[in-house]
């Protein structure tokens, strides 16, 4: 990608979620902002991730996930999601188990509940597109979004 189309990409905002899966029995959480809502009956959620990526795996048999909403305030928890230990994501994290059985963080704003209905090719990308199952607005405040977020995402990692 040339660098001016990507320093313009850099400048756009999106949100910051964590996407959470059950996996093996165990539960991963993942950093995601390429996330946009597709559809409004059905209510259609799209969520883009990295090919390499082990959510990317996990999304893909379990067939689920789960957005949380998250706070501005959320820039220290998001650090325990970039450690390596995939099984390690969840130690000490306070949550509750959604419906579809993934977890969704008590410090959370809310959550939306997703089965995979696509899964499209998007080059280096998978775009999975989820049909929202349930959710919930959980609590009042300013949603974490990339204006907050230190670093930007240009998909090469």
């Amino acid at each position: 990608m040339e660098k001016s189309w990507q320093d313009v990409l850099d400048r756009f905002h999106y949100g910051i979620y964590l996407v959470t899966i059950a996996a093996d029995g165990l539960y991963n959480g993942m950093i995601a902002s390429w996330v946009a809502q597709c559809s409004h009956t059905p209510p259609l959620i799209t969520l883009a991730i990295r090919k390499n990526r082990l959510s990317h795996d996990q999304i893909k048999q379990a067939g689920k996930f789960t957005f949380n909403l998250l706070p501005r305030d959320a820039l220290g928890l998001l650090k325990q999601f970039k450690i390596p230990d995939w099984r390690r994501k969840f130690d000490g994290i306070e949550y509750d188990l959604s419906p579809t059985g993934n977890p969704v963080i008590k410090d959370s704003l809310g959550y939306l509940d997703c089965v995979v209905e696509r899964v499209i090719d998007a080059g280096d990308h998978t775009l999975f597109i989820g049909r929202v199952t349930g959710g919930a607005l959980k609590r009042e405040g300013e949603a974490l979004t990339t204006a907050q977020y230190p670093g930007r995402y240009r998909g090469d990692r």
